[in-house]
């Protein structure tokens, strides 16, 4: 029987001494048969490890399993390397398993394990640095995911391709992958068609980014889709303009929540604004919008805006509006072509859908966009003419106001020469009358 207080974790720590015993007094009769092929050093270590249910114990409390199955681990692409070359800091002669260092928890483990990924992967560590998951690891997010979160160090396979079975991102974005499941997309993969893309061709496989931030989706999807620009002139007016202000998922994703996102730019740094601290419109913009918290009216956006265009700023802040979907699930909701909206009424109307719900948005961390709640007014003020002037159509968005000025301006642009051409010929024909008059 165990003393007192002696803890699970270090009962199975001792069952793992005697099981290495074990395996200096036999001479490895207790290796997986599968594993046969290893080397004698690395059945030496499966003696142990391979044994279902062997568990390290954790000093902020629970247990690491350490188990590692050998008829997977020998014909992975790691075991040519062998269990040391990853695993340096371990010495049977020294003691093991009693002399291993102890371990806090199962993410600091995994994090100092990273490390040594990044010894023969440099490329991918170095594409990872500059992720979106990196981005969220640095700023200490504990579920943001490292190399051996996607990636099985022990069963990876050698030109393993990828596929809806495997795929890791939807361990973490479950939801998500089911809508993509559900698209043009998901269904083209589960019909046979294996071009049709996965999460990395379009988020990238270790420079994880997000296809929302930048100038949007349209680089993404025209990379695939390089006919696209060209089959839409054929009856879209305006088309450049369609893509450069309205995200494809607007009208491939023809259920979906359609939102104004203003986009605060830096025409200086040629980037999206980030947050900036000591700004009080930021501060206040947190939570929903409702009927009491109406989100960001017209004359606090040009109030920030000035904040962000202080005489020290370096380059100008200005708004980039941008028509998108509601959420990140709606983004992977694209249907066919055939059933994408064709209709310019959807958004060319008076009261569209697509004009009610207005955001602000700044980048967060690696671009990701960060969306702060604005007032539907904000599309309709003076306030707001010089901020929203590069998103408006003529004609096309129907913002009330900027229809009245651009009605004023044509009215302008028609009566000034008018009325010049008219005082002109009443000056002549004053003049005129005066001559026959003069005596002669």
């Amino acid at each position: 029987m165990p003393k007192p207080g002696l803890g699970v974790g270090m009962l199975r720590g001792a069952v793992g001494a005697a099981a290495a015993a074990l395996w200096l007094a036999f001479g490895g009769m207790f290796a997986p048969a599968a594993a046969a092929d290893l080397t004698a050093s690395d059945q030496q270590c499966l003696s142990c490890h391979g044994m279902a249910g062997l568990e390290a114990p954790l000093t902020s409390g629970g247990t690491l399993s350490v188990h590692i199955a050998g008829d997977a681990f020998a014909p992975s692409v790691h075991s040519a390397l062998g269990c040391a070359t990853c695993h340096a800091d371990i010495d049977l002669s020294a003691g093991h398993p009693g002399n291993v260092s102890p371990i806090a928890d199962k993410r600091s483990f995994s994090r100092g394990m990273v490390q040594i990924c990044a010894n023969c992967h440099t490329e991918q560590a170095s594409l990872w640095s500059k992720s979106v998951h990196a981005a969220l690891v640095n700023s200490g997010n504990p579920n943001a995911p490292i190399c051996t979160d996607c990636h099985s160090p022990h069963t990876m396979l050698k030109g393993q391709a990828a596929s809806m079975a495997t795929v890791p991102c939807k361990s973490c974005h479950a939801v998500i992958f089911t809508a993509y499941a559900g698209s043009v997309h998901g269904l083209a993969r589960e019909h046979g068609l294996n071009a049709s893309p996965l999460c990395f061709n379009c988020h990238g496989a270790h420079d994880i980014s997000v296809p929302s931030a930048g100038v949007g989706r349209k680089d993404v999807c025209l990379g695939c889709h390089t006919e696209a620009v060209a089959s839409h002139r054929s009856w879209l007016p305006n088309v450049d303009l369609h893509f450069t202000a309205v995200s494809c998922p607007v009208c491939h994703t023809p259920n979906a929540q359609r939102v104004v996102d203003l986009v605060l730019y830096n025409s200086g740094t040629q980037k999206e604004v980030g947050e900036t601290a000591g700004v009080p419109e930021f501060e206040n913009l947190s939570g929903p919008v409702t009927a009491k918290q109406p989100g960001l009216a017209p004359a606090a956006l040009m109030t920030l805006l000035r904040a962000l265009n202080h005489e020290d700023a370096d380059g100008r802040t200005i708004i980039r509006g941008r028509l998108e979907v509601r959420t990140g699930v709606e983004d992977h909701q694209l249907t066919l072509a055939s059933g994408a909206i064709s209709s310019c009424d959807t958004c060319h109307r008076q009261g569209a859908t697509a004009f009610q719900s207005v955001e602000v948005s700044v980048a967060g961390p690696a671009g990701i966009p960060i969306h702060y709640g604005a007032d539907k007014d904000v599309l309709n003020s003076v306030f707001s003419v010089d901020a929203v002037s590069g998103f408006y159509a003529i004609g096309g968005t129907r913002i009330t106001f900027f229809d009245v000025l651009l009605f004023l301006a044509l009215v302008g642009g028609i009566a000034w020469p008018i009325g010049h051409a008219i005082v002109r010929w009443l000056v002549g024909r004053y003049l005129d009358l005066t001559t026959i008059h003069e005596p002669h």
